[in-house]
């Protein structure tokens, strides 16, 4: 598997330097990790003190994307988790922007981005509520007592590009989310179909979408069974999905039983099945690698998720 990377990835940058020459370009990487947020009274486990492992485990391939969630933006260099991921990820670029109503501080999703291989579409990029009203920052599902925290998905088209700047017509759009934490919920059905809705609503319907994110729900939860395209009940209602997404684990490992994602600092068991962190794809994407990723330098546990990892391939 290692060889056959190592050639595509040279193949794709060919691509590059040769735009005359139609060829697929190299795979995608795509890291998702919920940091755990530094407002958490974790003892031995705050921020402060795994923040280090935690970027060394983030750090240890050369991911396209890294979706993160939970991440703080604050004045307590301490506690400001985006500054210190954006510090320590030279040759990223990120988007970002926290969920509340304040553009200054706040808990959200940032997407980082390798900046020598993407290019930000600077029309189709930014952030959008998971509620009745997506353009409204801070805004909740109305009319619920569920949604107890604003919930929202950092997003962008992308570019590909080649070292000259120049694109290579390459593109992919990438979600990063977090859904509600309370799994079960009405709140969490109306994410998906939100957010399933907008990636087929996307304005360049061939690029393909990735989605990355905490979803807070098992595989066999309605928000789930929704986003791979079965007629699930909303709020009441037979909903059909208008498209259908694709499970990158599940493609890779369709029979897997150690698929816990969430930890909670507690020594790994294999058959706790709580696998709650996904990548989803449109069809134009095939997942050739996947993995949840139990590294613990040093002894210690980067997160209280398991970070879990995925690597694409255009598909003609």
């Amino acid at each position: 598997m290692k060889i056959i990377m190592i050639c595509l990835l040279m193949i794709g940058f060919a691509s590059c330097s040769e735009p005359s020459v139609v060829i697929d370009p190299a795979p995608i990487e795509v890291l998702s990790i919920n940091v755990r947020t530094s407002n958490a009274s974790d003892g031995d486990n705050s921020w402060i003190y795994r923040r280090d492992i935690m970027m060394e485990v983030v750090k240890s391939r050369n991911y396209d994307f890294i979706g993160a969630q939970e991440v703080i933006l604050t004045s307590n260099a301490d506690r400001n988790q985006y500054q210190f991921m954006a510090d320590n990820l030279p040759g990223y670029s990120s988007l970002f922007r926290p969920r509340g109503s304040s553009e200054a501080s706040g808990e959200g999703t940032p997407l980082f981005y390798r900046n020598d291989r993407w290019e930000a579409d600077a029309a189709e990029q930014g952030t959008f509520w998971l509620s009745h009203t997506p353009d409204v920052p801070g805004s909740i599902w109305e009319g619920t007592d569920q949604s107890q925290y604003p919930r929202i998905v950092t997003y962008s088209l992308f570019h590909e590009i080649c070292a000259k700047r120049k694109r290579t017509g390459f593109t992919v759009y990438v979600y990063n989310t977090h859904f509600d934490h309370v799994r079960g919920t009405i709140v969490q059905e109306k994410e998906a179909e939100m957010i399933l809705n907008r990636i087929f609503e996307r304005q360049s319907q061939s690029s393909p979408a990735i989605l990355i994110g905490d979803l807070n729900a098992h595989e066999a939860d309605r928000p789930i069974l929704f986003l791979k395209g079965q007629t699930v009940t909303i709020d009441g209602k037979t909903t059909t999905p208008p498209m259908a997404l694709i499970d990158s684990f599940r493609v890779v490992h369709p029979d897997e039983t150690d698929i816990a994602t969430i930890h909670h600092y507690l020594p790994h068991n294999p058959t706790s099945g709580r696998k709650i962190d996904y990548f989803f794809s449109t069809s134009n994407l095939i997942a050739i690698d996947a993995k949840i990723i139990h590294d613990k330098p040093e002894g210690r546990f980067p997160s209280d998720h398991y970070p879990i990892r995925a690597t694409l391939h255009y598909r003609q």
